[in-house]
């Protein structure tokens, strides 16, 4: 899920340092490499602040709506790069805008958030692949081939007879790693999903998802194809929207490290990472957050989907929480390490230098 509300400042009074959970105890935690998060426009240097106190020193972020149409999601997207731009470029005590891997080290060594750009559907480029290079230089390092519907590349996950990778699909599978664009397959149906894995010679990444095995959602992920994106060297994320996870609304946090622990067993320690999907706020169980959300997803939601988040891990503080959590569940420091932001790193320099 995509969720990029264009919030006025005033939605995000009051709603920033309340329930976050208890700050990390000791020195600076080890870094966190968040494989699709947000980071609005919005964000206060307070919030920042909180979300740097629980380790975060890198994130993909979306810069686009990918449900806007094909003819406009060119446009639109360097709309809204020159939008994040500004935000990024103006904020740099805490901020690295980047398109090298190198500058996580950079954003951990100064306690700032190097942050990246994902495009969530191919679109903005499907009447020109010319213009993956252009974005890669303007910072845009992953792109989703599919979002939820039909493109020239292939299914989305709505889509109910997914024809899988489609010749157009194989040549921007060829293009984004000739540009050493991160290849991501989140949102994608899984025939569609099997064949860009099948056509890559690079590692690739479902960033957000979740195992299909415990939850089948339509957003989720195969153990089959968790596992040949493991051997192609990449990366499943899992996120931190309740909905892929669970249809419980209470007592339900236990289940988002379900998720991790399967994806391990299925694609291997060095093969799963946090994609978390999720807004830093605090999000209150209000009717109007609800009418929100409803008014931006449309269809591709509903009330029922409410709340989005799991008990305890709605804040700037969350990772805080996965990684007590992940303690709790016998990982050793070096396993946490590697699935909170270690194996992120890794693919990042081997495949966008």
């Amino acid at each position: 899920m995509a969720t990029r509300r264009r919030l006025l400042q005033a939605a995000l009074a009051g709603a920033t340092l309340a329930s976050a959970p208890r700050a990390f105890a000791g020195a600076d935690p080890a870094v966190v490499f968040d494989a699709l998060g947000e980071m609005r426009t919005v964000y206060t240097p307070e919030l920042v602040e909180q979300i740097l106190a629980s380790g975060t020193r890198a994130i993909a972020v979306t810069v686009t709506d990918p449900k806007v149409e094909a003819a406009k999601s060119l446009a639109q997207t360097n709309a809204d790069i020159d939008a994040y731009d500004r935000y990024y470029d103006g904020r740099p005590a805490q901020f690295i805008r980047t398109i090298r891997a190198a500058d996580v080290d950079k954003a951990a060594a100064e306690r700032k958030i190097a942050v990246f750009y994902n495009l969530q559907n191919s679109t903005p480029v499907e009447a020109d692949p010319a213009q993956i290079a252009v974005l890669r230089a303007r910072g845009v390092t992953s792109i989703q081939l599919t979002y939820n519907d039909l493109n020239r590349s292939g299914a989305g996950c709505f889509v109910e007879e997914d024809p899988g990778l489609t010749p157009f699909g194989r040549e921007m599978v060829a293009r984004l790693e000739a540009e050493r664009v991160l290849i991501d397959l989140s949102h994608a149906g899984m025939k569609t999903m099997a064949g860009a894995v099948e056509a890559s010679k690079r590692p690739l990444i479902v960033s957000h998802t979740a195992c299909k095995a415990l939850w089948d959602h339509r957003r989720n992920t195969t153990d089959e194809n968790m596992r040949a994106v493991a051997a192609k060297g990449g990366l499943v994320g899992i996120t931190q929207i309740r909905t892929f996870l669970t249809r419980e609304k209470a007592n339900n946090r236990h289940v988002y490290f379900d998720h991790i622990d399967h994806a391990v067993k299925v694609a291997g320690i060095d093969h799963v990472c946090i994609g978390s999907d999720r807004d830093h706020r605090v999000i209150p169980d209000t009717a109007e957050e609800l009418r929100i959300l409803l008014h931006e997803e449309g269809s591709q939601i509903s009330a029922d989907d409410w709340p989005l988040y799991l008990d305890g891990m709605n804040g700037p503080r969350r990772m805080d929480v996965v990684r007590d959590e992940l303690r709790q569940r016998r990982y050793s420091q070096a396993q946490i390490d590697k699935l909170m932001g270690n194996n992120v790193r890794r693919l990042y320099r081997d495949v966008i230098g």
